[in-house]
């Protein structure tokens, strides 16, 4: 017994929207595990070694941490476009302050910085009603003035101390403590964000504000601490970079920016299906962290490894985003 044409149109079609689902949710992980796979076959003996592995670990940790506060921000509804300035701005204070006061007096003291920076972020945007993406548009001019008057467009590299240094540097059981900072902040920040009470106000105010305002949560103070929170982590990152490089400088962070939002976007088209969320921007990050890894050992020249970047991480969000609709 033979299908008719109809039928044999429509069997398709099921596995199809059955299908949906699936790629929809899982289609990043999907591209990001045939990236792993072709780098792997390629370079059978240097990609998936165990040394690569970790070296793809805490090439992406600075990444993770500045990603994790964006994705707080993103989940509110706020853009926050003054992380790179913020993080390139706390690591030439951090350098000019080592050698006058104590290490972590320094560390204590531009964090308060940067929670400063939250705070006039989180004013303007949330109190004043000025779109978040002007505000901190201008506060990342501001701190990249700031930073260049600051060093003079040099970089600082006077008196860093031995025990700074080793903050980004040392490892334990052969793992860089950068890796395991950006994962206790990772599952600090997952826990926080899907299983108390915090977590729950940022996705009302980030899902609806006016219903949140009826539900007794202020929408302008969850605003304020998730501007706080974007800014404090930038600062670390960018404390951490200082740390890593042995010195301040004064245009250290600026690549960081259009990654982490790539990252987040990324894992924004992971699990949830558009929404933003912690586990999806680690995945991003990942993503991001296997392909400049593989591009690298590959040997691809330096530009056209932007391209490639670029064209892959559009693909995999458009393959997703086509599944979602479908």
């Amino acid at each position: 017994m033979t299908l008719s044409r109809r039928n044999r149109i429509a069997i398709p079609s099921k596995i199809i929207r059955r299908m949906n689902p699936i790629l929809s949710r899982y289609g990043i992980i999907a591209v990001l595990l045939l990236l792993f796979t072709i780098f792997s076959i390629l370079r059978p003996g240097i990609f998936p070694s165990v040394g690569n592995l970790i070296t793809i670990f805490k090439q992406i940790a600075l990444l993770g941490i500045i990603s994790t506060g964006l994705t707080v921000c993103l989940i509110l509804g706020d853009f926050d476009l003054s992380i790179a300035a913020v993080a390139t701005w706390s690591g030439v204070l951090v350098a000019s302050l080592l050698p006058l006061i104590n290490m972590w007096v320094a560390i204590v003291a531009v964090l308060s910085m940067a929670v400063g920076v939250g705070l006039v972020n989180g004013f303007f945007s949330a109190m004043v009603g000025i779109s978040p993406f002007i505000v901190t548009l201008a506060v990342q001019t501001m701190l990249r003035g700031l930073t260049l008057w600051y060093t003079g467009g040099y970089s600082l590299y006077s008196d860093i101390p031995r025990a700074f240094v080793n903050l980004a540097r040392g490892t334990f059981l052969s793992v860089p403590y950068l890796v395991y900072y950006m994962l206790f902040i990772f599952l600090v920040f997952y826990t926080v964000i899907n299983h108390s009470s915090f977590g729950k106000k940022v996705y009302a105010v980030g899902g609806n504000p006016i219903a949140s305002r009826y539900s007794g949560i202020s929408a302008v103070r969850t605003r304020l601490v998730g501007f706080m929170i974007s800014s404090v982590l930038a600062s670390l990152t960018g404390i951490l970079l200082a740390a890593r490089l042995s010195s301040g400088q004064p245009r250290a962070g600026e690549g960081l920016l259009l990654n982490a939002f790539a990252a987040v976007f990324l894992g924004a088209a992971t699990f949830h299906g558009g929404r933003f969320h912690v586990a999806g921007t680690l995945v991003g990050v990942l993503f991001i962290g296997v392909l400049n890894n593989g591009l690298v050992i590959l040997g691809i020249p330096f530009y056209l490894q932007y391209v490639i970047q670029g064209t892959v991480l559009v693909l995999a969000i458009a393959a997703s985003g086509v599944a979602r609709k479908a």
